[in-house]
């Protein structure tokens, strides 16, 4: 090499006379794709195939976004093109196969593939009714329909390809059992499957077969609501997700399914006792005060001749203690404070005397200044102000303290 030559690069292999050029060429797209190549252990390119390489990729960008921006119309325009051309291949496999046959394939006024030979075999009427079905769903009239009208077409489909899952199939992996409560049993020990609250689960086969014709029918997942696009898509999902168990938090849950159960049997025996209570009160009479007089002396011997000396039927508990039969209340210890005060009794005060103590409370209440109360607010603000300043001030020498420094060190 030249001594003029005293600036090189070792990515590119290239040397310059001058440390502007050598610094020029390191900025360089070229340059950074050399070095890459050398991290790689790669042999440096030229210049001329580095553009050539930029100019493809270009293109191959350009391409892209086109087909990616590309309206509706030219979408509907390639599949026609893909589907012609699917056409013309199948049309001349079933003339080959027609042909070495002796049959005949044409192509009718409608442009669909006629068979003139009736011995034809079920594999070529079923490439030929398959392509035939293909060309109606993508030319016929989905483009015009609706939102509704596609709706309508989507669930009609679903429809047709709906699964029913029996009582005796698992309904997430498709094992068979010998009867329902096997099934039951498979689906909680492989997949965790938990009824809840099933003591009071009347209609199981009711639940079960809900349960499937929601993953059968819908395709719809237990947990999540995730549509799949068929029954073996939503099973993948529920086992993926572990979404193998019936919701039952919130009301929706539970509503969901509360046709299946009955708590009827979980109402106290206490609500019915009342309503019958409430229903008998009609049919009471009203009696003399004597008959009244004479009750309650009898109860009051009763209770002395400890007829109520069973406490269960009589004694209730309250926020204050227990109500005993003879009337009265057994506080706790730990009101026994309260229980022991001996509190003065209510002064009755005559017509006059309330009269001049309501004239002397109205002299109690100050009024309230607004001026002053403003003024006050201002001397709390600036009170804050200076503690604030006071408070950045000592902050700014927080960290400038006396260290031991060894002589030694230094």
């Amino acid at each position: 090499m030249s001594s003029s030559y005293r600036f090189t690069c070792n990515s590119c292999e290239l040397a310059f006379t001058a440390s502007q050029d050598q610094r020029e060429h390191m900025k360089t797209e070229w340059h950074r794709y050399n070095l890459k190549r050398r991290v790689a252990q790669l042999p440096p390119i030229s210049e001329d195939t580095f553009d050539t390489k930029v100019a493809t990729l270009a293109d191959k960008k350009d391409d892209e976004e086109e087909d990616e921006y590309c309206t509706k119309k030219e979408q509907r325009k390639k599949a026609k093109e893909e589907l012609l051309e699917k056409k013309r291949q199948l049309f001349e496999i079933a003339r080959k196969r027609m042909t070495s046959t002796g049959g005949t394939v044409k192509i009718g006024e409608d442009g669909k593939l006629v068979m003139e030979n009736k011995s034809t075999e079920a594999e070529e009427r079923k490439i030929i009714l398959g392509m035939h079905k293909d060309e109606e769903t993508i030319l016929g009239e989905e483009a015009n329909m609706t939102e509704e009208e596609l709706e309508e077409k989507m669930l009609k489909e679903k429809m047709e390809n709906r699964v029913e899952i029996p009582l005796d199939t698992c309904i997430f992996c498709g094992a068979k059992s010998k009867d329902l409560d096997t099934n039951v049993e498979h689906m909680f020990m492989k997949h965790g499957l938990y009824i809840p609250e099933e003591e009071y689960l009347v209609n199981k086969e009711g639940l079960i077969e809900y349960l499937g014709e929601k993953v059968g029918y819908g395709n719809v997942c237990l947990v999540c609501n995730y549509q799949g696009r068929n029954l073996e898509s939503i099973r993948q999902h529920m086992l993926a997700k572990s979404h193998c168990k019936i919701p039952y938090e919130t009301e929706d849950e539970k509503y969901e399914i509360g046709k299946f159960y009955d708590f009827s049997s979980t109402y106290s025996k206490k609500t019915k006792e009342e309503d019958n209570d409430e229903n008998d009160d009609d049919e009471w009479e009203d009696v003399s005060n004597d008959y009244n007089v004479d009750d309650d002396e009898e109860e009051e011997e009763e209770k002395e001749s400890g007829k109520f000396a069973n406490a269960d039927d009589v004694i209730y508990a309250s926020e204050i203690g227990l109500h005993l039969p003879n009337g009265l209340v057994a506080g706790h210890r730990s009101l026994a404070r309260v229980w022991r005060q001996n509190l003065a009794p209510e002064r009755e005060l005559g017509e006059g005397q309330g009269t001049v103590m309501a004239a002397e409370t109205r002299h109690l209440a100050t009024q309230f200044e607004k001026k002053q109360y403003k003024e006050q607010k201002r001397v709390w603000a600036r009170e804050n102000k200076a503690k604030n300043l006071n408070d950045r001030s000592l902050a700014k020498f927080i960290n400038v303290k006396p260290h031991f420094r060894d002589e030694l060190l230094q």
